[in-house]
């Protein structure tokens, strides 16, 4: 895969995960009201995992950026899939096919990037 297009990929999904991670971590009422299943996830575990998105949409780019290892993109990267596999699992329990569908599209697109970026 060209640089190009994994570059766009990653910032497509910094773009998807900062905003919504720093909306549930920080507002949480609001988050609460605009998606159902924030009500159904402890609020410190919310926050952990937001924080672990925030952290992880960071790792997408900032080391491309650094001209750091581009190794750490890619275990962002991993780390942000198995935050989405989780997810995906959690939403299918809750009969949430929409959910759990952006969870599969969001780890399918984390694992090109992550292979696409392993040394």
């Amino acid at each position: 895969m060209s640089d190009t297009i994994l570059w766009a990929m990653q910032s497509v999904l910094v773009l998807i995960f900062a905003p919504a991670a720093v909306v549930r971590a920080a507002r949480y009422e609001f988050a609460k009201q605009r998606m159902a299943w924030v009500g159904a996830v402890p609020r410190p575990l919310l926050v952990f995992i937001s924080l672990a998105e925030i952290v992880g949409a960071a790792g997408l780019i900032l080391p491309g950026v650094l001209r750091a290892d581009l190794g750490w993109t890619a275990a962002a990267a991993l780390g942000l899939a198995a935050i989405q596999a989780l997810a995906l699992i959690f939403h299918l329990r809750r009969h949430e096919p929409r959910n759990a569908s952006a969870n599969a599209v969001l780890a399918a697109l984390l694992m090109c990037v992550a292979a696409g970026r392993l040394p």
